[in-house]
């Protein structure tokens, strides 16, 4: 009887080692494109939300530039190093120049009190030695609102400390808060005789923009102080640099002339250029920048991880003018 033989069925050995590399050439492909892609989508969400934080911020900045003055009479009595020293008024807006990092600017404009919430008057005439207006109403004051009184000639701004509904009185007495807007013994910056009966009193935002790069320094961020008691908030996440220029009319005769970093005379402001650089929230590795050169702020010593954008944007101070 002969034997046949059965080949068994199966993989040789050559076959199978050929299977595995295939297969591992396979799925180191796969797994290079899915890195790739992660790594250019975690790029991109990091983009698109430092361009978001910067159109937010130059939104909130510019709105704010573009009402600046609105409604101010005239130059605004202030407490001396408020802003700075020596700077005891302010009648639209204050540009805080520096070369060595971010700028910061103060802005001064009435607040759109509509119907509901409207401006008052005083009901008896305010000297210089009281620390309490009489008014006519005080529909739409809170205590800490900021205020100015104004005869249409002079104006002053004082903080409410108190309303008294049923006695129609707006207390502004000194001490307790944050910033001392109310002078003891009475305001002696008010004009001679004190504001008679019939003076304005509205509320005013008082506002200062500044980059706040000491609280966390990886994350610089832009802030709105309102300047009475509340703590500044955030306006912008990840904004490093905050440079402004300013056009102005030099001559008076109603035409921005020159343009300046660091103005002296505040009311010949026509314009505004607001310069900001965002960047990624976290840095990332294998990419290098330097922070770039922005108006009179040199550029940065050294490079890091961090990707960037430049916004700029000029905006019309209509009510700037002295």
């Amino acid at each position: 009887m002969r034997m046949r033989s059965r080949r068994e069925a199966g993989f040789t050995l050559v076959e199978l080692m050929a299977s595995v590399v295939i297969f591992s050439i396979a799925m180191t492909a796969v797994f290079a494109t899915y890195s790739f892609q992660k790594k250019s989508f975690e790029v991109q969400s990091q983009v698109a939300a430092m361009q978001q934080n910067q159109r937010e911020g130059m939104e909130v900045l510019s709105r704010d530039l573009r009402l600046a003055g609105y409604g101010i009479p005239a130059p605004v009595t202030i407490p001396n190093n408020l802003i700075g020293t020596g700077v005891t008024t302010i009648r639209s807006l204050y540009p805080v120049d520096n070369t060595a990092g971010p700028d910061s600017i103060y802005i001064l404009y009435l607040y759109d009190m509509d119907a509901n919430q409207p401006p008052t008057t005083i009901s008896s005439p305010m000297p210089d030695s009281s620390a309490e207006f009489n008014v006519d109403s005080v529909a739409g004051f809170w205590d800490g609102d900021l205020c100015i009184i104004t005869n249409g000639s002079a104006a002053d701004m004082f903080q409410v400390t108190q309303v008294q509904g049923g006695a129609l009185k707006l207390q502004h007495n000194p001490g307790g808060a944050a910033r001392d807007y109310n002078e003891p013994g009475g305001h002696n910056t008010f004009p001679p005789g004190g504001y008679g009966s019939g003076s304005t009193l509205s509320k005013v935002r008082f506002l200062r923009y500044y980059i706040d790069s000491t609280t966390d320094p990886t994350r610089p961020t832009l802030m709105v102080d309102r300047m009475a008691s509340a703590a500044p908030q955030p306006v912008g996440d990840s904004i490093e640099d905050m440079q402004l220029q300013y056009r102005l009319d030099t001559d008076g005769d109603g035409v921005a002339d020159a343009w300046s970093d660091n103005p002296g005379n505040p009311g010949q402001i026509r314009q505004v250029r607001i310069l900001l650089i965002a960047r990624t929230k976290f840095p990332e590795k294998g990419w290098t920048e330097v922070r770039p050169a922005l108006g009179n702020h040199a550029a940065g010593t050294g490079t890091d991880g961090y990707r960037r954008r430049v916004l700029e944007l000029t905006v019309d101070v209509r009510n700037s003018g002295v």
